[in-house]
């Protein structure tokens, strides 16, 4: 049974709704509220959890608890100045994204893992993407070290008519954590291609975003509903959409039971 206890905006101290409500597993809940006081309109989300399960029970249901560290590449799209620009000039969808991405990365490097940099090289000359444009720059806080592998690409998909493929297979890579921007664009694009691959892919969907835009009629679509159908479509179809705080979890466990695999030999 779930108990309805209210739960208060940290802005105005208003209290919030729930938005949606995502069940990840049995005891397990991720909601998105949006605070009741409209002068405000926050919306974050939270995490319900309950007593009578283990970690392993929701790590299983999305079958990370078969996460295999060095057989997984992280790879971030698209985290240029031109995606951050455009961030202040459009309305978006998950604005801690760029935060949860981080997490990520500092863990696939802490342990050494494989990276990916996937940069956007726009053909078009009057794109902010465009080469020697600032746009094209890796963020500050994304830049790449000397031994993280950047791939190139002037299309979504980051697998079409570049070596990450080829780059992934030689080195034994079957599993993929893919997160970054857009939503509904080179995420999409990528996962689509990835999953058909055979890779086994994982998308938290808390580090990827998207713009507002509008549709093939006019029609206006807000940034969260673009997100939300983009990871509707990968999640049922190429990979298996998740939270940031599931991949980290995932990662923790498998590598201190290997630790004690190794101590007890």
């Amino acid at each position: 049974m779930r108990f309805k206890i209210p739960v208060y905006c940290s802005s105005c101290d208003t209290e919030t709704r729930i938005r949606t409500s995502r069940k990840m597993t049995s005891g397990y809940y991720v909601i998105h509220r949006e605070c009741k006081n409209k002068a405000c309109g926050a919306r974050f989300k939270t995490e319900e959890t309950f007593s009578d399960f283990t970690d392993e029970d929701h790590l299983k249901r999305f079958e990370l608890d078969g996460l295999e560290p060095s057989h997984c590449a992280l790879i971030i799209i698209d985290q240029q100045d031109a995606n951050a620009l455009r961030s202040f000039r459009f309305k978006r969808n998950n604005p801690k994204a760029e935060l949860y991405m981080l997490k990520v990365l500092h863990a696939w490097r802490e342990h050494s893992l494989p990276i990916i940099h996937v940069r956007h090289i726009s053909r078009d000359s009057e794109s902010h993407f465009s080469p020697g444009c600032p746009g094209s720059n890796f963020q500050p806080d994304f830049e790449p070290l000397p031994n993280e592998h950047i791939i190139d690409k002037s299309i979504p998909d980051a697998f079409l008519n570049t070596e990450i493929e080829s780059w992934l297979r030689k080195r034994g890579i079957e599993q993929l954590v893919i997160c970054g921007a857009t939503s509904d664009g080179s995420i999409e694009g990528t996962v689509r291609t990835a999953g058909n691959l055979g890779f086994t892919v994982w998308v938290p969907d808390d580090a990827c975003y998207t713009f507002t835009k509008y549709g093939y009629d006019g029609s206006h679509i807000p940034a969260e509903y673009a997100h939300i159908i983009a990871m509707t479509n990968i999640h049922h179809g190429q990979s298996t959409v998740v939270d940031t705080s599931m991949i980290l979890l995932a990662l923790e466990n498998i590598l201190r039971k290997s630790k004690k695999n190794k101590k007890h030999h």
